[in-house]
């Protein structure tokens, strides 16, 4: 049995931009409906579904038992208290993979931090069922006045193709082994035929996507010089389009930079767009919020400087309850030993997040930014 398709304001915002999900968002004081939430550990009754649903909820968890009718859109505003938040839901639940189509029986786990993201960074964030959601009279994001609008951060591409830092090397068995015009190309772009190492009896299908990548160079902290991860940059996603049981042929899809013999693929998994409300940036008057303060690690492409537009690691992520959406003030202090204003330098948003690490955007920069400045959650 399928569920109810997203209804037509969802494609609005994924297909036809800022502008006319703007004028249709929702005002951000809705105060989330918490009923028919439940907190784990708990099983899940077994039933039919598409997917491959997780069979238990992790003690503490707040979860919701899809029932007939529901969508990822009508949730996300009973339980987040704004319908644009959707994606929050769905990258809490990577088993769904496609967030058009839910199934009654499946449980969807509730992204706390990304509930309390006012809270992120503070000791206990988003513990318990009863903090879901932001109190009566404010919005999503903390500090947003009343009638503030949605915006996406950047565009899905951009996302797509961002580089990232990950802990422990990835698994990088599949690997393009050469491609459809033999040793005379060294580089390959979009609609260019690469030939993979691996096929049908690995599980390659046709009509699968995978993305490319390969690990560029590990990332150390720059103020304690400790091993933080390896630097992933991602090269583009293909499409398989024939197996055979030892190897395959995948066309390029995208492209982000030139891809090469040996990088490694997986499969590709969907980005969601943060929305954050519009409002004043920072400038050199910005106090400080006393929230989590931590440090840029590394830039997009190895660059030694950042301004608005690109993309920056910063060394806090999931555990230290960040969520995408989530606004950085970014500075500097000039003179570390004496009592001294710091320089705010910009403010970023934060794009994706994985354990200990985050990718963000500069949304604003009044100076260049380098690896070793500091970012504080505001």
């Amino acid at each position: 049995m399928k569920a109810k398709h997203f209804v037509s304001g969802l494609v609005v915002v994924a297909f036809l931009g800022a502008e006319m999900a703007l004028a249709q968002a929702p005002r951000p004081g809705s105060t989330p409906d918490t009923s028919g939430l439940r907190t784990g550990p708990a099983t899940v009754a077994p039933h039919w579904s598409k997917y491959k649903y997780p069979e238990s909820v992790p003690e503490g968890a707040a979860y919701y038992i899809i029932e007939k009718g529901d969508t990822l859109w009508d949730l996300s505003k009973r339980f987040l208290g704004n319908a644009y938040l959707w994606p929050q839901i769905w990258d809490q639940n990577r088993y769904v993979t496609d967030a058009h189509w839910i199934y009654p029986g499946d449980p969807l786990t509730l992204p706390k931090v990304a509930l309390v993201s006012e809270r992120a960074g503070e000791a206990g964030a988003g513990e318990g069922a009863g903090e879901i959601g932001a109190g009566e009279g404010e919005g999503p994001i903390a500090g947003a006045p009343r009638g503030s609008e949605l915006q996406p951060v950047t565009e899905e591409a951009t996302m797509q193709c961002a580089s990232y830092v990950v802990s422990d090397r990835e698994d990088e068995s599949l690997e393009v082994i050469g491609s459809e015009n033999g040793g005379e190309k060294l580089a390959f772009a979009d609609r260019d035929v690469l030939y993979l190492n691996k096929g049908s009896n690995a599980g390659v299908k046709a009509g699968d996507v995978y993305s490319l990548h390969h690990a560029a160079y590990k990332v150390k902290h720059p103020v304690t010089n400790k091993f933080i991860g390896h630097k992933i940059e991602t090269t583009g996603w293909v499409e398989i389009v024939c197996v055979q049981e030892e190897t395959a042929i995948a066309v390029i899809s995208q492209a982000c930079r030139d891809i090469h013999l040996g990088e490694y693929l997986k499969p590709l998994e969907k980005v969601n767009v943060p929305l954050v409300l519009s409002r004043p940036g920072c400038d050199r008057c910005t106090p400080p919020s006393g929230k989590l303060d931590r440090f840029i690690v590394d830039i997009e492409n190895d660059s030694m400087i950042a301004g608005q537009g690109n993309l920056v690691t910063i060394d806090a992520g999931s555990d230290s309850g960040i969520a995408p959406g989530n606004l950085f003030t970014v500075y500097r202090v000039n003179y570390p030993s004496l009592p001294s204003p710091r320089n705010v330098l910009g403010e970023l948003a934060v794009l994706s997040v994985r354990e200990r690490t985050a990718v963000g955007k500069i949304m604003q920069s009044s100076d260049a930014i380098m690896v070793g400045d500091s970012v504080e959650l505001r």
